[in-house]
């Protein structure tokens, strides 16, 4: 079976045709009628200027300016030539003459004498005539130029009658009218272009409602209800569209239901699962944490049997037990310290304090600490600056990265406490000489428990909560926390807001 053509395409079709049929007649016209419609505006020029330059010569009151001005405007502006009878009979003046070459004021006056004398030469037709002027159209032989001419009599104020003549150049008008053809052609064709995509657009606009149709079945069938019918016409198609919105949607709101519901009872799942594994790092966690000081404190305590008449190892085994069971209890209260930040049971209380003076108090405090490691401690900064946080969480982020930059010292010991001006915010950081960390941990170590160097933590009693407590303060505020590699050692910072009254200009 032949496949009939769209209703689109036979719509463009019909519409094409009328285009380019009116198009065709714009064309035609052009061309039959142009030309005559042009000569006729300029030989209406042609008459206002004889009657305006016949009027100022009969008013004794004309100036020369004025006579000049119509003269030029005549020329500069149509291109018309002027000339005129001058003292004595058969002398004549070309007043447009400073626009003209020689040549072309000698064929002019040679025009005016031709005219006068002979009344008609070869190649000539009358336009108009009258007892003053006749109005003429005349093609040259030898070169082929055609003019358009307006000659004989005027007369001045004192009555004297003067010849004269007016000529026209008519190329311009018949390159003008080739000129024009050329442009209706070009403006036909852009014309049927735009009919075109018009046309293609008011096509759209009448078949969209079918294909709108069309594409709603095709999508409810595919349990698609969010397609809607738009149209606002209330024939039958627009009957039939809203049929099918009342129908849509209620498909929608039952197929909406359901995915609501399996999307909470995921929710639940994810949620279920998410807590399960968070019990199971938990426990794991502090299990292999208290692991090692229990079994410490239940070794040495069992060894204390064994030694009640030796006073001294007494002593050490409990100092020992002592110590472990130290380390447990702070493990503890830091789990607790970052459970209750991490789920919000802690708001920070804001006040106004000098971090300079909180920095060289946490350094003073640990004076036996850095004599014991024969380390050398600078602090870097302005003498005060003021900031607003929660005064006693931002000491306890201080004195965490101070005590890791202990913990972690090498050759040659140095650490620097440094503080630097951002704009509104201040960075405290904090270096120690020492390795590296490997890049790739860099973003872990703010999880709590993870270790870069299990055995070296243990060593010094750490728990891998300490940088993890440190992130939830700052977290709590609203600030930026971070740690970076330098070649010789590591570097620790935090940023706090400057006070409002604080005058950052003192600030390094």
């Amino acid at each position: 079976m032949k496949k009939s053509l769209s209703i689109r395409t036979k719509i463009l079709l019909i519409f094409f045709g009328v285009t380019a049929l009116i198009a065709a007649a714009f064309v035609l016209i052009n061309i039959v009628f142009w030309r005559d419609y042009y000569m006729r505006m300029n030989q209406r020029v042609l008459r206002e200027t004889y009657e305006e330059l016949s009027e100022l010569m009969m008013d004794e009151n004309t100036t020369t300016k004025q006579l000049s001005d119509v003269i030029l405007t005549a020329k500069t502006g149509q291109s018309i030539s002027f000339a005129l009878e001058g003292a004595s009979d058969w002398e004549f003046m070309v007043l447009t003459r400073d626009y003209m070459s020689a040549f072309d004021q000698q064929f002019l006056l040679e025009r005016l004498q031709a005219d006068l004398i002979r009344g008609s030469v070869e190649n000539v037709t009358i336009l108009e005539k009258t007892e003053d002027y006749t109005m003429q159209r005349v093609e040259i032989p030898d070169n082929g130029d055609r003019y358009l001419e307006c000659y004989g009599y005027m007369r001045n104020a004192s009555g004297e009658t003067k010849k004269f003549i007016l000529s026209m150049p008519l190329e311009k008008i018949f390159y003008g009218s080739a000129v024009s053809n050329r442009f209706f052609i070009f403006a036909s064709i852009v014309i049927l272009a735009l009919g075109m995509l018009g046309i293609g657009l008011i096509t759209m606009r009448l078949t969209k409602p079918v294909y709108q149709l069309s594409d709603i079945s095709k999508r409810m069938s595919q349990l698609d209800f969010s397609a809607r019918y738009t149209g606002q016409s209330s024939d039958e198609l627009g009957i039939l569209g809203n049929n099918m919105n009342e129908m849509s949607s209620a498909l929608e709101r039952t197929f909406l239901q359901l995915k609501l519901a399996n999307e909470e009872l995921q929710k639940d799942i994810e949620e279920k699962e998410q807590v399960d594994e968070m019990r199971k790092d938990f426990i794991s966690n502090v299990s292999h944490e208290l692991k090692t000081p229990i079994a410490l404190i239940q070794g040495y305590a069992e060894g204390l049997r064994e030694l009640k008449d030796d006073p001294d190892s007494m002593d050490y085994y409990i100092e020992v037990i002592v110590d472990e069971a130290d380390k447990m209890n702070r493990m503890v209260k830091k789990l607790t310290t970052l459970n209750q930040l991490e789920f919000g049971k802690e708001q920070p209380e804001y006040m106004d304090f000098d971090i300079m003076e909180m920095i060289r108090g946490v350094v003073s405090t640990s004076e036996k600490l850095r004599e014991e490691r024969h380390a050398e401690v600078t602090v870097e900064g302005p003498e005060s600056v003021m900031v607003t946080a929660d005064e006693f969480r931002i000491e306890e982020v201080i004195n965490n990265y101070y005590s890791n930059a202990f913990n972690h010292l090498a050759e040659p010991n140095r650490i620097v406490i440094s503080v630097r001006d951002l704009g509104p915010l201040i960075r405290v950081s904090v270096k120690n000489t020492g390795a590296n960390i490997p890049e790739e941990d860099l973003d872990k170590i703010w999880i709590k428990f993870y270790k870069v160097d299990k055995a070296r933590t243990r060593a010094y009693g750490g728990s891998g909560i300490g940088l993890s407590i440190v992130k939830a303060i700052m977290d709590l505020h609203g600030q930026e926390c971070g740690a970076y590699n330098e070649p010789d050692g590591v570097v620790f910072w935090f940023e706090l807001r400057k006070a409002e009254q604080q005058d950052g200009s003192d600030l390094g």
